[in-house]
């Protein structure tokens, strides 16, 4: 066991992570034989079965679960002493804090967190990812993602993670303001209707739950298309007559108000909750305190803003005033 790699332990984390070696090689950017051939290295010098292999993908076996909880601390603590090293050298050495954001808060209460930020760290570069959260969460967990302020997600999916909620939101059906049906009232009368929607497969089950089936409503396949930019899908609902499942925050933006609009249906929608995520076991790094530190500064001062944006999304979302991490 001496002979364990520090590769070969990252290439684990991620595997579980992202349930298979095909998605964990396209995630680390090295082909599927290097990720295949480092993890049977592995096996080898444990002398046991970490991976269960079969036709969608891997999982771990209970050594291999074992073995990922310590590897995980290890990778942690070794980003930890890189970035201790890194203070210890020119301060005017290039940093990166890596961090993803949903696109309401993006649009919302970054520009008011990122100055603040430059202004105490200049020499750190922030490398901004908007978009889904679910596809966050494999990159927190292996690293080349530090921080994310996005959907904090069911428990089984927040394996590895610590949150801490800050905002609840309703979901909405949104739609150009100049729909043919932007009045309608329900959603049975949008069947026909083509939609565009940012998920992943993981969280298709769910989602069709919640727009369709809890409503007694079968899920229109044959209408339901795929975007996997949250700017595309937005491009498209503008310019086209598609429909889109949103938080209803991101309809009130000053980007999107004019364009948009949250349809008026009897029906109601699962409440999502939005917070702070990182690795749990982990302090995080001084770059990514501060930023924190910033931004829940812009949380606590939104309710006095008077910025009319800010107010409009305010009454969107409801905040939960929640000071305590919580570890998945």
């Amino acid at each position: 066991m001496k002979r364990m790699k520090v590769h070969q332990l990252r290439y684990l984390t991620v595997v579980a992570s992202e349930g298979s070696i095909r998605a964990a090689a396209r995630t680390l950017g090295v082909t599927q034989a290097t990720v295949t051939q480092g993890l049977r290295e592995l096996e080898a010098h444990a002398q046991i079965a970490l991976l269960t292999r079969h036709g969608g993908g891997a999982s771990l076996t209970p050594a291999g679960l074992d073995l990922v909880s310590h590897a995980q601390r290890v990778l942690a603590q070794l980003r930890q002493a890189d970035e201790t090293l890194a203070r210890h050298r020119d301060s005017a050495t290039p940093q990166r804090l890596s961090i993803g954001i949903t696109p309401w808060v993006a649009q919302t209460l970054i520009p008011l967190t990122v100055p603040l930020f430059r202004q105490a760290l200049p020499h750190v570069q922030l490398e901004m990812f908007d978009g889904l959260s679910a596809l966050a969460y494999p990159r927190l967990r292996e690293g080349s993602l530090d921080l994310m302020v996005g959907r904090i997600a069911p428990d089984s999916a927040m394996r590895g993670l610590q949150a801490l909620p800050l905002f609840s939101y309703e979901m909405t059906v949104a739609a150009s303001r100049t729909h043919p049906r932007v009045a309608a009232q329900s959603i049975a009368e949008l069947l026909e209707d083509d939609w565009i929607l940012n998920f992943t497969p993981s969280e298709q089950p769910t989602l069709m739950h919640n727009l369709f089936r809890q409503h007694g409503l079968e899920q229109p396949l044959h209408r339901i298309h795929l975007a996997h930019s949250a700017s595309l899908m937005l491009t498209l609902v503008k310019r086209t007559n598609m429909l889109t499942f949103c938080p209803w925050p991101l309809v009130e933006t000053d980007e999107l108000r004019h364009s948009l609009a949250a349809l008026q249906l009897k029906e109601s929608f699962n409440t999502n909750v939005v917070g702070l995520v990182r690795r749990a076991h982990e302090a995080p790094s001084h770059a990514a305190s501060l930023f924190i530190e910033f931004f829940l500064r812009q949380v606590s001062a939104w309710e006095s803003s008077q910025d009319a944006q800010l107010r409009r999304v305010l009454h969107t979302v409801d905040l939960l005033n929640s000071s305590a991490w919580t570890s998945y």
